[in-house]
C-alpha cells in the first residue's frame, strides 16, 4: 500500500500542488489559483472525456443490435456475437472505465489539494470569499451551474412510455439536493472547483459537441 501512495504522491498530488503554487504566486488570490489549476486539469484531460463522449455516442447507436443480439441467442453465443458487434463499430468496451481509472487519482489530488491550500494559504477569494469555510452563495452557482450542464447535455427525451424504471430527470433530481449537501459542508474552494469545471463543461459541450 505505501508503494501505491509514493507512486500516487509522485504522479498525482505533488505536481498538482506545485502547480496550484505556482499560480497563487502569480495571481496573489487562492481562488484565482483553484480557478486557473481546474482548467489547466480540464484541458489535460479534455482527450479522455472527449474519446469518452465518442465510445458513448456510438454505444448509444449499436442499443438496438445489442438488444436483438439478446432476443436472439443465450450465453457464449450472445457474448461472441456483442464483442463481433463491437469490433465491427470499433468500439472498446472498457475505455470508460479505463478512463475513469486513469481521471480518478487526478481527481482526488486536486480535492486534497485545495483542502490543504486552504490552510496553507490566504483563503480569501477577491476579498470577499473565505474559502476555507462553506459559502451558500458559491453552492448555489456551483448547483446552478449544474442544473445548466444537465440540460444542454442531455439529449432532448421523446415523449414516450418507457421501461427503465428511472429516466435522466429523476437521476438529476437526485444528484443535486446530494451535491447540495455535500458542498454545504465543506471549504468553499470546492465549491469553487465545481464552478469551474461545470462552466468549462458547458463551453467544451458547446464548442466541441461532447
Amino acid at each position: 500500500m505505501s508503494t501505491i501512495f509514493k507512486i500516487y504522491n509522485l504522479i498525482f498530488y505533488q505536481p498538482i500542488s506545485k502547480l496550484l503554487i505556482f499560480f497563487y504566486q502569480n495571481f496573489k488570490d487562492l481562488g484565482l489559483a483553484v480557478i486557473f489549476l481546474t482548467i489547466l486539469v480540464r484541458v489535460i484531460l479534455f482527450p479522455f472525456h472527449y474519446k469518452s463522449s465518442k465510445e458513448q455516442e456510438k454505444l448509444l447507436k449499436i442499443k438496438k443490435g445489442i438488444e436483438e443480439i439478446e432476443k436472439k441467442f443465450n450465453g457464449e453465443r450472445k457474448e461472441k456475437e456483442i464483442l463481433e458487434l463491437y469490433k465491427k463499430e470499433k468500439i472498446n468496451p472498457f475505455f470508460n472505465l479505463l478512463s475513469l481509472f486513469i481521471q480518478l487519482p487526478i481527481l482526488i489530488a486536486l480535492y486534497q489539494v485545495f483542502l490543504k491550500a486552504t490552510i496553507q494559504f490566504n483563503p480569501l477569494f477577491l476579498g470577499i470569499f473565505n474559502l476555507s469555510k462553506p459559502s451558500l452563495i458559491l453552492v448555489l452557482i456551483a448547483i446552478f451551474l449544474q442544473i445548466l450542464y444537465f440540460k444542454i447535455a442531455s439529449p432532448r427525451i421523446e415523449k414516450k412510455k418507457t421501461n427503465f424504471p428511472f429516466s435522466q430527470t429523476s437521476t438529476y433530481l437526485f444528484l443535486l439536493p446530494v451535491t447540495f449537501l455535500i458542498l454545504i459542508k465543506l471549504p468553499s474552494a470546492i465549491s469553487l472547483y465545481f464552478m469551474t469545471t461545470y462552466l468549462f463543461l458547458i463551453f467544451q459541450k458547446i464548442l466541441f459537441h461532447v
